[in-house]
């Protein structure tokens, strides 16, 4: 049997300039918004800690939500770990945020200002015409919630047949 596969072994240049611009979107520079999002765009967001997809529609908004989250950190900032990776009209990269909460969101959070946070994720990112016209976010949430003391029992690491790890 034979595989094929589209995946671009090196992204192509106009793909890693995206994804240098997406972190710096993220990273806080919430005009890049402007240029790299679609003015119609979909997104797909885990359904615990995050807004309603429908309020996610356009660069404008787009800004806005991360405008949001970074003013829960003093600092922080996001760096590619893995990719990007070219697959058509999507590109998919995984990245982790290192930041100080200050204080915020998630509301719950019973950790003092100033803890540090460390979590990972991936975006899928699918584009039309070289702008984000819809994206998919998978993240390590839970992780960030732990740190932060916003989950009511702690979270054991335990091994794939439900013992605790070593």
């Amino acid at each position: 049997m034979s595989v094929t596969s589209s995946v671009t072994p090196a992204a192509p240049e106009r793909t890693r300039r995206l994804l240098r611009r997406w972190l710096r979107m993220w990273n806080g520079d919430l005009a890049t918004a402007g240029e790299i999002i679609a003015p119609e765009l979909r997104v797909h967001l885990p359904a615990v800690g995050m807004p309603p997809e429908e309020r996610i529609c356009d660069p404008r908004t787009m800004a806005e939500w991360i405008g949001l989250f970074r003013g829960s950190y003093s600092s922080g900032t996001f760096r590619c770990e893995l990719g990007p990776f070219a697959v058509g009209d999507f590109v998919i990269a995984r990245f982790r945020f290192t930041g100080i909460w200050r204080g915020g969101r998630p509301v719950v959070a019973t950790t003092p200002p100033g803890t540090a946070v460390d979590f990972a994720g991936v975006d899928i990112l699918r584009l039309e015409e070289g702008r984000v016209a819809e994206y998919w976010l998978t993240d390590d949430q839970l992780d960030l919630y732990d740190q932060l003391g916003a989950i009511r029992e702690p979270i054991a690491a335990t091994d794939h047949f439900g013992g605790r790890a070593r």
